[in-house]
């Protein structure tokens, strides 16, 4: 039998947007989730090296743009770069996809399945990581977007659809 790890696990991607002191920045981060629905609450864990963690310890406040199956190169590279050696929104990728939100000073990504302006309402802090559970102030979904999967370091589209029985 194989070695269990992390990567064998299968995730969506959340983009996460921060901005603190005129400065925004994005990260991809695969732990990302929905933590209840009424409002909408969404925890991101990011590790505290991150400029992402900076910057939302910070303002108190972040975006999440779930990646569609559309947005797989701006996820990699939002993964791969650090905003501390890059502006990553300045990058083409990303240049002609900023949206302004309503309720947070970070942008959001267009094309994505869904968009949510979080403002910070706990924090948990494990070994080396924070757990930022949000409140969204505003979300909107694309029911025509499909949703980006990460697995064993490659990306994936949302296959046919599987019975139950």
């Amino acid at each position: 039998a194989a070695e269990f790890g992390p990567r064998h696990f299968a995730t969506t991607v959340g983009l996460i947007t921060s901005h603190h002191l005129g400065k925004s920045n994005v990260m991809a981060c695969e732990w990302t989730m929905s933590v209840g629905w009424k409002p909408l609450r969404v925890m991101a864990v990011v590790h505290h090296d991150q400029l992402t963690h900076e910057y939302v310890s910070a303002s108190g406040q972040f975006g999440v743009s779930l990646c569609s199956d559309a947005l797989a190169a701006q996820s990699n590279l939002a993964g791969s770069v650090s905003g501390r050696e890059r502006d990553k929104l300045a990058d083409p990728l990303f240049c002609d996809l900023l949206l302004p939100a309503r309720h947070i000073r970070a942008p959001l990504i267009a094309g994505a399945v869904l968009h949510a302006e979080c403002e910070v309402v706990q924090t948990v802090e494990l070994e080396g990581y924070t757990c930022f559970l949000g409140r969204a102030l505003y979300a909107q979904a694309d029911p025509e977007a499909s949703p980006l999967f990460y697995h064993r370091r490659k990306y994936f589209h949302l296959g046919p659809q599987v019975a139950k029985r």
